[in-house]
């Protein structure tokens, strides 16, 4: 793989988050970049919750210095770069095995598609129907149902983190009695 790029042209494409990254070899942890950015974009207009595109600026950032950075390394630094996904079992920052999420992952997919498909119909519904105040139940579901559901998601990631911190914690116990964990 060809490793100096063209710096201005490095620069320019790393405006698009992944791209630089793929620009440089890296189609993996650009797509990832790419996916993370535009999964939250997506995120943030299905459940009409603005203040989830406060991580964009971060996502941004980090794919546009890394990119620049990249291209800075020497030969030897740049070959040593693995090209892969970001949340793969492989990568010691992001462990999550791809058995376990596809099942809720595709889900996911399901519902989200399912949910843009029927905000839709109905959205066709109300302009051939005519708005009225007998529409407060679809303003229900398709204002604030996503609201609350997005906020369940959150509180049950944050208690499944606490509670896999807590087993990990259990099982480190066990392993070394004589170590309190301090």
């Amino acid at each position: 793989m060809q490793h100096k790029k063209n710096q201005f042209f490095n620069f320019f494409i790393s405006c698009v988050p992944g791209a630089g990254q793929m620009y440089q070899g890296f189609l993996k942890r650009g797509t990832s970049l790419m996916a993370i950015f535009f999964v939250e974009i997506f995120l943030a207009g299905i459940v009409n919750i603005d203040w989830l595109l406060l991580g964009l600026p971060v996502i941004w950032s980090y794919a546009f210095f890394d990119s620049i950075n990249t291209n800075s390394l020497s030969d030897e630094e740049f070959s040593k770069i693995e090209d892969r996904y970001l949340f793969t079992s492989q990568n010691t920052v992001f462990k999550i095995p791809g058995n376990k999420i596809r099942i809720p992952a595709a889900i996911v997919l399901i519902f989200m598609g399912g949910y843009v498909l029927l905000e839709n119909i109905a959205y066709i519904l109300r302009k051939a129907l005519g708005y009225s105040y007998h529409w407060w139940f679809m303003e229900l579901v398709f204002d604030y149902f996503p609201r609350f559901l997005f906020a369940a998601i959150v509180i049950a990631a944050g208690v499944y983190l606490i509670k896999g911190k807590k087993v990990q914690i259990d099982e480190d116990r066990i392993q070394n009695p004589g170590n309190n964990g301090l």
